[in-house]
């Protein structure tokens, strides 16, 4: 068990007892005999972030193809240094994409990516929660999609006992993607009882040419292909019309905001506020370094919060209950995880803030302060499970981690 004394909840000063891996009790005084007592003087607890969309092994193209469109950027920069990507590089770059998530608040990522046995390998050495998706694209070629729906079963077939990471499925998109793979997929994700994401709508091109080809609109052809449920999430769904926003709410499908890189990539905006009030389920994502150049869930609450109130030209949108709900709570209800929240009985994922630091202060809303002036600099301390997986600012072999992850970028550069 562990204790934290006096640390602000709700702006008042509590306990909180953890027992195993779950918030077992909250009170202003709790007198026990723990295992490790926390002293939190100046220190407030705050539920940690769950990154909805990210490819954690892009970690090497941060800076790369700046200033490009979306087309050209992943054709002429993404694509060709991709290619150089062999099995042994994934474990050192997703180690050190999970370092930049700790050191931000990120307790829980869903990645996009490949050759994910390393992905799997870093997740359980560092101790956070992660989705960890089978990758489906086979640019409409029919035995790859054969061939990727074989190893897709054979992946969710296979046992990983480590509660804290979860099999899932992912399609890249519905122009990287033949049916017969998106529905396939599907069909997995619903006969495994597990989740399914795919990019939605992210540019304007993408809806257009959806309809030149299909003679329809993204979400109403995923709509037609039996994909869409509470176990799929779209990926950055900006170009989403009043018909396709009436199929996500009657499917409960999920949605994942990623505003920087649709800002930095000019795909559009999400009409967050209006997806809100449709009664949506949305979530937050940083997408790669890439298009984005941080894992910062701190910095992408900021961006979503304004360019809510810039899309709905209205100072009351993107309010800040709403976004960090969708960078919190959301994230984690979105993939059936007990997190999301400071409350007994939830699971003990969470961060310590310093409330001296130059960005939380005057405390007149801690969230406020959080999504608008914070940086990675406010947090002490990160748990997840129950567990620290940041102490005091410092991760074990974070040293190694940066050496490491230099070393495989010297590599790929050659």
């Amino acid at each position: 068990m562990i204790l934290l004394q006096n640390v602000f909840l709700n702006n008042k000063l509590c306990d909180i007892l953890i027992n195993d891996n779950k918030i077992a009790k909250i009170s202003d005084k709790i007198s026990i005999c723990a295992d490790e007592v926390i002293d939190c003087t100046d220190k407030a607890i705050l539920p940690s972030f769950c990154n909805t969309h990210t490819h954690a092994s892009m970690m090497f193209l941060r800076g790369i193809g700046e200033d490009k469109n979306l087309q050209d950027w992943l054709n002429q920069e993404i694509f060709p240094r991709e290619a150089k990507l062999k099995p042994e590089h994934i474990y050192p770059l997703s180690r050190y994409a999970i370092l930049e998530m700790i050191k931000t608040g990120t307790t829980c990522f869903i990645d996009m990516y490949f050759h994910i046995s390393e992905t799997l390998k870093a997740v359980e050495e560092m101790g956070l929660r992660a989705i960890i998706p089978y990758p489906g694209m086979d640019f409409f070629d029919e035995k790859e999609a054969d061939n990727r729906i074989k190893k897709a079963t054979q992946y969710l077939n296979e046992a990983f006992p480590n509660p804290r990471i979860i099999k899932a499925l992912f399609c890249h998109s519905v122009y990287t993607c033949s049916q017969k793979l998106i529905q396939g997929f599907s069909d997995l994700a619903k006969k495994y009882n597990t989740y399914l994401q795919i990019h939605v709508s992210e540019m304007q091109k993408e809806v257009d040419d959806c309809i030149q080809k299909y003679g329809c609109r993204p979400v109403e052809l995923l709509h037609k292909w039996r994909v869409m449920g509470p176990k799929t999430l779209f990926a950055h769904a900006v170009h989403l019309n009043d018909d396709e926003i009436r199929l996500v709410k009657k499917t409960g499908t999920v949605l994942g905001h990623c505003p920087t890189s649709n800002l930095k990539l000019d795909t559009g905006q999400m009409s967050l506020q209006k997806y809100l009030d449709a009664g949506l389920k949305v979530t937050l994502g940083t997408d790669g370094v890439s298009s984005n150049n941080s894992l910062s869930m701190i910095s992408e609450m900021k961006l979503a919060a304004l360019s809510a109130k810039n899309k709905a030209n209205s100072v009351s949108a993107g309010r800040v209950e709403d976004v960090f709900k969708i960078a919190t709570q959301n994230g984690f209800e979105a993939f059936g995880i007990n997190a999301g929240e400071i409350k007994e009985g939830k699971l003990a994922d969470f961060i310590l803030v310093n409330m001296n630091n130059q960005f939380l202060l005057p405390n007149n809303n801690l969230k406020s302060n959080m999504i608008y002036a914070a940086d990675s600099s406010c947090i002490s301390d990160v748990f997840c499970d129950g567990k620290p997986i940041m102490r005091n600012k410092i991760i074990p072999h974070e040293a190694e981690i940066i050496s490491e992850f230099k070393r495989v970028c010297a590599d790929l550069s050659a």
